[in-house]
């Protein structure tokens, strides 16, 4: 089985049709039957759980307990948008969207995995992430959810605070646990590869972790922009 690189036809072939399912899935839910919208979100959810049991078994259990814990960033995105799946409420919409798209986004267009498609961590890698973008795309477009200028500083703050207690659970583990990847790069190619080398590239993820935030923000700033305009 080939390894995998982000340029190869699989992988573009599939990270494309993803994204597009991401994008426009919940389209054709918006004038459907309550019930067939409470489908899709079981479905969901229920993709993401049987995602975190199948990394646990790889990682924690054939591999070691201190991998397969559900404490990565996208583990916080996937339990964020099951909360908010179940209680509606903003802040986790929040959460997941701006770490779910900064830290999913990257996973689908750069998985941390060996190989490439039809490997096994490869497929589960993909449904995974792309379930935390549907859950966002789905509150985005269905319950009309969106961020403000001010929730980027305040999930940066809430980031930064996690960013701290998992540096501090990576200590108490001890090798081989790097969540966040605060212990050394993640394995693959992938855009830490043009990083600086371990302990500086966290700084180096962190400004573009940053960055990014604000970015993802940038259409709705325009948006608003533009409805002003509209209304003078």
């Amino acid at each position: 089985m080939a390894e995998f690189t982000p340029l190869s036809f699989s992988h573009l072939i599939i990270a494309t049709i993803t994204i597009a399912l991401i994008v426009f899935l919940p389209y054709f839910f918006i004038h459907k039957a309550d019930r067939s919208k409470k489908t899709l979100i079981i479905t969901l959810i229920s993709l993401m759980i049987i995602n975190h049991v199948m990394d646990f078994y790889y990682e924690g259990y054939l591999i070691d307990i201190k991998l397969g814990l559900p404490l990565h960033l996208c583990d916080f995105s996937s339990a964020s948008v099951m909360l908010y799946f179940f209680t509606k409420k903003r802040e986790f919409f929040l959460f997941a969207f701006f770490a779910g798209i900064s830290g999913a986004g990257m996973a689908i267009l750069t998985p941390d995995t060996q190989y490439g498609f039809p490997n096994i961590h490869y497929i589960r890698h993909m449904i995974g992430h792309a379930m935390i973008l549907l859950g966002v795309s789905y509150a985005i477009i269905i319950d009309n959810q969106r961020p403000y200028l001010k929730d980027v500083h305040r999930v940066l703050i809430v980031l930064s605070m996690f960013l701290a207690m998992i540096y501090f659970i990576n200590y108490l583990l001890g090798a081989p646990a790097n969540y966040w990847y605060v212990a050394e790069k993640p394995p693959g190619t992938n855009v830490t590869g043009f990083m600086r080398e371990t302990p500086y590239h966290m700084i180096d993820i962190y400004i573009l972790a940053v960055i990014v935030c604000y970015l993802i923000y940038i259409p709705y700033l325009i948006k608003d922009k533009f409805n002003r305009r509209k209304v003078i």
